[in-house]
């Protein structure tokens, strides 16, 4: 009988070793999933000069709705060749954490691969692969269909410093 508890004992430290190491990652400034990859999700609030308060990821970026989406059933119209300069913001594992957005608001889309992506008063969301850096609106009216989100779902049509970019 006394052969099993040390057994029974290296097994349960040997889980709590591997399960403490597994969180090793969360506290140390690792950078989380990004706009396409499954996780956990942040859409925020940010007030970017001249435009007002817009709708962002967890690093700033100015998240996008495109005119050709639908809103009701969500749909997202932008596969294929378009979303190597509009990158969907793909739902994670988990309900996306809001600061400043109403939770009612936000919901997903079934995308053409199965995929669901993250919706804002049903528009589809999507991040401009010119944008680089926190506030930046490249993407900004491009082609007339493309526009940053305000926090209540509608397109912000006022047009930011850097101007609008193409598809």
């Amino acid at each position: 009988m006394n052969r099993i508890r040390p057994v029974v004992v290296s097994a349960v430290a040997l889980f709590a070793v591997a399960s403490l190491s597994a969180c090793g990652d969360m506290a140390g400034g690792a950078q989380g999933p990004q706009h396409g990859e499954p996780g956990h999700k942040m859409l925020q609030v940010a007030t970017v000069d001249g435009v007002g308060a817009v709708v962002t990821d967890a690093d700033g970026k100015t998240l996008y709705r495109f005119d050709k989406d639908l809103s009701s059933p969500p749909t997202s119209n932008c596969d294929g060749d378009c979303t190597k300069s509009w990158l969907p913001m793909l739902a994670g594992v988990a309900t996306p954490m809001l600061k400043g957005i109403q939770d009612t608001q936000v919901g997903t889309a079934t995308r053409k691969d199965g995929s669901k992506q993250i919706t804002l008063n049903g528009f589809p969301l999507y991040e401009y692969a010119g944008d680089k850096a926190a506030g930046d609106m490249n993407g900004q009216g491009a082609n007339g269909t493309w526009f940053a989100v305000a926090p209540d779902g509608s397109k912000i049509t006022a047009k930011s410093k850097a101007g609008g970019a193409g598809y």
